[in-house]
């Protein structure tokens, strides 16, 4: 007999003999199976949130926003609770002070009582003065020689700019554009307003141009610092540059955060963040990372809760398993904290994350065989794959679970991006992540960006070679934990 064909778009088919029924119920069959994991597929897409994959937050829908669990009520009144430390304002000293006004009392008392000084209460009160753009004007004479009639003329010297911004300005327009996250325009409108100074788009825009030079050698250092570093964390997100997609490449640490943009988020690009990079590498489970050595490479745990997340809302057998591993993993995180709050020196949180480890182990290779080629299978043999680079806070002091420094890290950038129309030239391509790098790291210093920027443009602004560098401590070793 010839196989039946199921044509929805005709009439139901007529069965001639109880074998074509059997055959038409199996092929029905198949096709509800079909269906029926087409629309799992399609639900777990649109169930997709920050929750429970590595999706920002911000790409929430507001039902998802809305379904967020709130956090406890903790059952304290809103402000400053009972016994908090004070942060109060220190006086500065008499030296620091502009001027000084001096109230006394009356001479007597309302008893009639001569009045006696012993003492004074200090009140300062803090303000900001008119400002006015500051202008120095450059006169270069210039003259003719009385025997050969050459003309002669006097050059400006080595520290006057050649354009009409100093240091200063520059400093002060790269800054607020960068950090603060102001237009062009704005900066213009900003000019005008507070010091009476009128500039056009296109000068705002060119005074910048020489920034990236004159920001390349400290570039350069802050970038080969965070390579140099024991330990560091990694991350990327993309942004548009008219119709192209580009990423911005973060290595982070303590100390220092250098930046990077890239046309590709592929392993290329990780290597050229990476460069000669040989310490603990912290990272989500981004693929192009994988290069690096299993040994010194920590996944970060939330990722793993997250995609857990996602097994778990699963029906039947693979959101039971899902469920598990995801009990697993938040147990793994709670001793692992447990753990490195002792200082890597507690024995029992030790223990215990070894036997977490192997049970996390066994249910994985269980859950692989149970679901076989299916999307939970495939997850928990990735899973199985990446298991190494899970563990690595196990061998050396220090090492964090997460790598929510390095999204930290990156949180400027995106706030920049969603308020902007971020980059529209290759000139901004490299102004921001420089700007970038050195306002987070000066932050970490405790540097005051402006004035390390003002210097820099100072110096570059002299058609010199720029000296300026940023004091970084000297580079600590990671001590192996405990027990390793």
């Amino acid at each position: 007999m010839s196989k039946l064909v199921l044509d929805l778009t005709q009439s139901a088919p007529k069965v001639q003999s109880l074998e074509e029924a059997q055959q038409l119920i199996e092929r029905l069959w198949q096709l509800l199976a079909d269906l029926s994991q087409r629309q799992a597929e399609l639900e777990e897409r649109l169930s997709t949130s920050s929750e429970n994959s590595s999706q920002p937050p911000s790409q929430d829908s507001p039902k998802q926003r809305a379904e967020r669990p709130a956090k406890k009520p903790t059952g304290r009144a809103k402000g400053a609770q009972a016994g908090h430390e004070k942060h109060e304002r220190a006086l500065l000293a008499e030296s620091e002070v502009d001027r000084i006004e001096r109230y006394y009392p009356l001479s007597h008392c309302a008893c009639g009582g001569e009045i006696v000084m012993d003492g004074y209460r200090r009140h300062q009160v803090f303000d900001l003065p008119e400002v006015r753009f500051h202008v120095v004007e450059h006169r270069c004479f210039q003259g003719r020689c009385a025997a050969c009639k050459a003309r002669v003329s006097a050059a400006l010297p080595d520290d006057v700019p050649s354009g009409q911004m100093g240091p200063g300005l520059i400093a002060w327009i790269s800054l607020l554009n960068s950090q603060y996250h102001l237009s062009l325009r704005q900066l213009e409108s900003l000019l005008t307003e507070q010091w009476q100074l009128t500039f056009s788009l296109g000068a705002i825009s060119e005074a910048q141009a020489p920034v990236v030079d004159w920001l390349l050698p400290v570039y350069q250092q802050i970038g080969d610092q965070v390579r140099g570093a024991v330990l560091a964390h990694a991350d990327e997100t993309s942004h548009f540059r008219g119709k192209s997609r580009y990423w911005l490449w973060s290595l982070s640490t303590p100390q220092a955060a250098y930046f990077m943009v890239h046309y590709s988020r592929g392993k290329q690009a990780a290597q050229a963040l990476l460069g000669d990079f040989g310490g603990i590498l912290v990272t989500d489970r981004h693929g192009a990372y994988n290069e690096y050595d299993v040994d010194r490479h920590q996944y970060c745990w939330a990722h793993i809760i997250r995609n857990l997340e996602k097994i778990a809302q699963r029906v039947g057998q693979a959101g039971e398993d899902g469920a598990y591993l995801l009990r697993l993993a938040r147990l793994v995180v709670h001793c692992g904290k447990r753990w490195q709050h002792s200082g890597c020196q507690s024995l029992l949180y030790r223990r215990r994350l070894q036997r977490l480890r192997q049970h996390f182990q066994v249910t994985l290779e269980r859950a692989a065989t149970t679901h076989g080629d299916t999307r939970t299978g495939h997850a928990c043999r990735k899973l199985l794959r990446d298991s190494p680079r899970l563990w690595t806070f196990l061998k050396y002091q220090g090492v964090p679970m997460t790598n929510n420094a390095a999204e930290q890290s990156l949180r400027p950038y995106v706030i920049w991006r969603k308020i902007s129309f971020f980059t529209q030239s290759h000139r901004g391509n490299q102004f921001r992540p420089m700007m970038l790098s050195l306002i987070e790291t000066c932050k970490r210093l405790k540097v005051n960006v402006y004035q390390a920027l003002r210097t820099i443009c100072r110096q570059g602004g002299m058609a010199e070679r720029v000296s300026f560098r940023l004091p970084f401590p000297a580079l600590a070793c990671l001590p192996p934990a405990s027990g390793a």
